[in-house]
């Protein structure tokens, strides 16, 4: 494994420290920069691309912490270069999280002693749950839905790390305030990440 340890001492000396949230909490070193293919703010705003060493230990589904530039990402997949039938460097796709907060599950209803009405429970399963929210984007855009892997982006959507374990009827609290109940769950789109349909949660 010349070549890997060779790569893996240069990203050491030059690259950038990243600081695995999910799943080790470990920190190590990576090059990245911007989709340079494409012109669309929202995927230069959204989207990096990554070099990590032979032997990281990011996992798809992952979330890091580039603290340099002060923002967390999720680790959408993995490719690994090869040469000489051994593997020297890993190429991943990061997507930017917008939102943290927190992830809850109905635990049934309780009897409000004042109005007399019922109410639903909330559990919280998950803190810090973070992930990147997409609104709306009406109107066809090749180039986004192309590089979100999605027919149509006409809904708010959140791509979240599989691990969080979110179900249908779950609701997602952002940091902001706002209340979103998951309607959807898409597993196999990625793997690793699920792709959650969202509503405005009003109970």
């Amino acid at each position: 494994m010349t070549v890997g340890f060779d790569v893996k001492d240069a990203y050491e000396e030059t690259a950038t420290r990243a600081r695995l949230i999910l799943p080790t909490g470990e920190a190590e070193y990576i090059d990245f920069e911007p989709n340079s293919q494409v012109t669309k703010p929202f995927i230069q705003e959204f989207f990096l691309e990554a070099s990590l060493p032979y032997d990281t230990a990011q996992v798809v589904g992952g979330i890091v912490s580039l603290d340099v530039v002060g923002h967390k990402y999720i680790v959408m997949n993995k490719m690994a270069n090869v040469f000489e039938n051994e593997v020297y460097e890993v190429q991943s796709v990061y997507y930017k999280c917008n939102v943290s907060g927190e992830l809850l599950r109905p635990s049934g209803e309780s009897r409000d002693p004042i109005t007399y009405e019922y109410r639903e429970n909330f559990n919280v399963i998950e803190e810090n749950v973070y992930a990147l929210q997409t609104e709306p984007l009406f109107g066809s855009d090749t180039e986004i839905e192309d590089q979100l892997g999605v027919m149509a982006i006409n809904k708010d959507e959140l791509y979240i790390p599989s691990s969080y374990g979110v179900k249908e009827l779950d609701r997602y609290q952002p940091l902001s305030g706002e209340y979103y109940m998951v309607k959807k769950v898409l597993r196999r789109r990625f793997a690793g990440v699920d792709v959650v349909e969202l509503i405005e949660d009003n109970r």
